[in-house]
């Protein structure tokens, strides 16, 4: 509609448009920069969360360097460490409430 259909002169085809070499590799790197950003985040949170259960459930056992570490090493692998503490913490809140270490078990 609108279009002029008859037209005899060729016209550029647009349809196959590609990035310039130098824009497309600027935008590989910012996909990775963004990539290495969550990941980064991850590991920082994975880290932070691996630390706070460590110190205990009141914070009565200290972290040291060498805990901190630790954890940043294990919170490279974050996706599973959040997996691990997911379900843990669910196991942890089905234990009933005075006697730890007893999980499903219901108070008579």
């Amino acid at each position: 509609m609108g279009q002029n259909l008859s037209l005899s002169e060729p016209f550029a085809d647009t349809s196959g448009v590609v990035l310039s070499p130098s824009d497309r590799h600027a935008d590989i790197i910012v996909g990775i920069t963004w990539a290495c950003s969550a990941y980064g985040i991850g590991v920082i949170f994975a880290a932070v969360r691996l630390l706070e259960r460590w110190s205990g459930e009141h914070g009565e056992k200290g972290v040291n360097l060498a805990s901190v570490v630790g954890a940043f090493l294990c919170g490279s692998a974050w996706p599973l460490v959040l997996i691990y503490l997911m379900v843990t913490e669910k196991e942890t809140r089905r234990g009933v409430q005075g006697y730890p270490g007893t999980i499903g078990v219901g108070k008579v």
